[in-house]
């Protein structure tokens, strides 16, 4: 597999600024006033565009995804004894 580089110099400016060339922020998705991933890997600095979603996501705890689960357990095995799922469906 070949891997296609390209290469631009750019100058930093101050305060560490630089501007990414538009050909690669259009080839590479990066959206202006869209967030940007950068971290330092191996002396190297990778910066990926951030993909969000226009709603916000909740984040669950431990707690209460055990509780789903076994909430989701307790109504397949009511749905296995009315025959509307095959047992099959859950181990």
């Amino acid at each position: 597999m070949q891997l296609l580089t390209r290469e631009e110099l750019i100058k930093l400016q101050p305060k560490g600024l630089i501007t990414i060339p538009k050909k690669f922020r259009q080839e590479l998705g990066f959206e202006e006033n869209g967030l940007v991933r950068i971290k330092k890997e191996n002396g190297r600095l990778i910066m990926e565009p951030v993909r969000t979603l226009p709603y916000s996501v909740r984040s669950y705890t431990d707690e209460e995804t055990k509780d789903f689960f076994k909430l989701d357990e307790e109504e397949a095995k009511e749905l296995i004894k009315k025959k509307l799922i095959p047992s099959l469906c859950f181990g």
